[in-house]
């Protein structure tokens, strides 16, 4: 009789007396809050490592027969309840020890309990799924109550009243549970070169739908199963969700402490902080200092504005570097990719359209859902797209509304949506010929569209010229790298990216009248050094919401609540550098907004005007046709223009379809 009372004290036979042990000893209050709260608090979270620590072999008999455990669990937890409510709380488990990588999840885990980790690509729809089905006998009209255990409706075997074999379904009486398919992908930074990512669906139900949404990095812990296609015949695996934890959170979830709030405070009143930012940011790549500058300015963005009318004014500020091959370009994307909670990098030649913003996938049912691109996935976070320049024209056009706007709408199979895309995008390019000319225009030498350009804030050209002294340092600075791994911070990456998820997060400044001042001396200065009709225009309004947006970061860096002078004219130097980097058209020795956003230049459009005007006197001379040699013969005698010079002008008014091309070594005006 003493072996037979065995298992009864055993506590792998009997995991409900265990539990109602654990859950009385250490979870008494977590589970009788929960009790109180039910139905709308419904799960109880319980650390697998407390478990451990209380019961070793009841926590390994979770990972071994994970549905057993946690229905033993749920049992406890209605055998201690006071008030006897009955209630089915679920028992969700975090910090469990069994974290597999996607790609080694085999069919020896069937039936077991895993942990995994991944990036959330695509939710579906949610779903009822019924729990409880009440049939009632067709003949003598008997309710019958039937437990449900998948999707396939199990009806009773016969009526215990009269025999009957034939049931409806009663749905308005039976109990459902909603349901929720998501699909996880393994993080893309475990994977080596040429490795395709694995997925997993995941079956989230009753509180746990609805908490995930497509770019979430998250570990789920749940009972892989295996399910059986219809139509296929096959297997496919499947994680039973169980609880799931956030991994990588976006600026404004970052984790702070009290500690580190007070490690932010006293750099914030550090009067070099900038500087110190500054080299901090991209510490491994030597100088280019100012595109450094503008980085950190990026990380820490300016503030969004969602005026009366529900127009919304993006805070973020968007950068294009074009240079030479060979600068740091790609390494500087990387750092900020990493650096930024929600960062992620794409290069554009093996980047789609639907790559960058969404795309329209069927799902098991026939339905459609959206799997959410790039731009989707860094929402609140960093956008780094490489090689910019090399992207298909029509896959191009997809960021046009992301980098204004900020959201992306879709109109495919039947789905129309809008997804936000409120994320700061950092763009590179090479020239169109290799290396960077200067005397020719920015968008004849980067393969990107007027109205793509026009949408960074800035636009900085990286030549690479050789200089004995600064060639000198930077390689003294390679070779130093090769030999000593170590990168000198200023501030550790760790501490800058909280510094950064606090300012973010807290601290909103607002223009003062001097701040006000200094931007509208600028903008108003700039515009009037060509207030008669013939000069180029030098700045539009969107470069002076930009100064904004770079002023506010600016404060943002020293945690200020208002932007002031000093922030101003630090916005100020940045944009005037860039634009004459960039605009500077060398013909009128002036600024030519046109000519930085990828538009026929001032200076161009006065000289078609010209061409134009003698090609139609040559007309009147010459009977209708005027000749192209005369034409550039003229050209370089009245105005002391190059042969090439008139030869592109008139390519141009061809293109265009203003002039044509009657006869070979003729022209007419159309």
């Amino acid at each position: 009789m003493e072996t037979s009372a065995e298992p009864t004290t055993d506590k792998t036979k009997n995991p409900v007396a265990k539990f109602e042990e654990f859950f009385s000893t250490k979870y008494k209050d977590t589970v009788y809050e929960s009790l109180e709260k039910y139905p709308e608090d419904r799960s109880v979270v319980v650390d697998y490592v407390e478990l451990e620590m209380f019961d070793p072999d009841l926590a390994d008999l979770i990972i071994e027969k994970p549905e057993e455990v946690i229905k033993a669990a749920s049992k406890a937890v209605q055998n201690i309840d006071p008030l006897r409510k009955n209630a089915e709380l679920n028992i969700r488990f975090e910090n469990v020890r069994n974290n597999i990588p996607l790609r080694y999840l085999r069919s020896k885990f069937i039936g077991k309990f895993v942990a995994v980790d991944g990036i959330v690509r695509k939710t579906d729809e949610i779903r009822p799924r019924i729990r409880k089905a009440i049939f009632e006998c067709r003949s003598c009209m008997r309710l019958h109550e039937v437990q449900q255990k998948s999707n396939v409706i199990t009806e009773p075997a016969l009526c215990q009243e009269c025999g009957g074999r034939s049931f409806r379904i009663l749905q308005e009486e039976s109990e459902f549970l909603d349901t929720q398919t998501t699909k996880v992908q393994e993080p893309l930074e475990n994977l080596s070169g040429g490795e395709q990512p694995r997925q997993i669906n995941v079956v989230l139900e009753d509180d746990l739908v609805d908490t995930v949404t497509p770019g979430d990095v998250v570990r789920i812990t749940g009972t892989m199963k295996t399910v059986r296609d219809e139509k296929t015949k096959r297997f496919h695996n499947y994680i039973y969700g169980n609880y799931i934890s956030a991994l990588e959170q976006e600026f404004e979830e970052l984790d702070i402490s009290p500690e580190d709030e007070e490690k932010i405070k006293e750099l914030a009143k550090d009067p070099d902080v900038y500087n110190k930012i500054i080299n901090s940011t991209a510490p491994s790549i030597k100088g280019y200092r100012e595109v450094k500058e503008a980085i950190a300015l990026q990380l820490f963005g300016g503030s969004a504005k969602e005026l009366d009318d529900k127009t919304r004014i993006r805070g973020d500020i968007h950068i294009l570097i074009v240079g030479d091959p060979g600068i740091g370009k790609s390494q500087m994307l990387k750092y900020v990719s990493k650096l930024a909670p929600r960062g992620i990098y794409t290069s554009g030649k093996g980047t789609s359209g639907v790559g960058l913003t969404a795309a329209a996938v069927r799902d098991e049912f026939g339905g459609w859902s959206l799997e959410a691109g790039a731009l989707v996935l860094g929402d609140k976070g960093n956008v780094c797209v490489d090689e910019l320049d090399k992207m298909r024209p029509e896959d191009r056009s997809a960021i046009h509304e992301a980098l204004e706007q900020q959201t992306i709408s879709i109109a495919k199979a039947g789905i129309m949506a809008t997804l936000n895309s409120r994320c700061s995008v950092l763009a590179a390019a090479n020239p169109k010929f290799g290396r960077f000319d200067r005397y020719k225009s920015i968008a004849e030498q980067i393969n990107l569209p007027s109205t793509i350009l026009s949408r960074f804030d800035l636009t900085f050209v990286v030549e690479d010229k050789p200089n004995i002294e600064r060639d000198s340092a930077l390689a003294t600075h390679i070779l130093n790298t090769h030999r000593d791994t170590a990168v000198p911070y200023e501030i550790e990456p760790e501490l800058l990216r909280k510094y950064i998820a606090y300012a973010r997060r807290t601290v909103h400044p607002h223009l003062t009248n001097e701040a006000m001042d200094v931007l509208r001396e600028f903008y108003v200065g700039m515009r009037g050094g060509s207030a008669d009709e013939d000069s180029p225009v030098p700045i539009t309004a969107r470069q002076l919401e930009a100064l904004v947006r770079l002023a506010e970061a600016s404060s943002k860096i020293r945690l200020g609540t208002e932007v002031t002078r000093e922030d101003a004219k630090r916005a100020v130097t940045l944009q005037e550098n860039c634009l004459k980097q960039v605009g500077y058209d060398p013909e009128t020795g002036k600024v030519d907004i046109d000519k930085v956003e990828g538009r026929t230049p001032k200076s161009d459009r006065d000289k078609i005007r010209v061409v134009q005007e003698i090609i139609k006197e040559l007309e009147e001379e010459y009977g209708g046709r005027a000749p192209t040699n005369i034409l550039i013969t003229e050209m370089r005698d009245r105005y002391n223009m190059s042969e090439e010079k008139v030869e592109d002008l008139i390519r141009q008014l061809k293109r265009k379809g203003i002039i044509y091309e009657p006869q070979q070594g003729y022209l007419r005006v159309a």
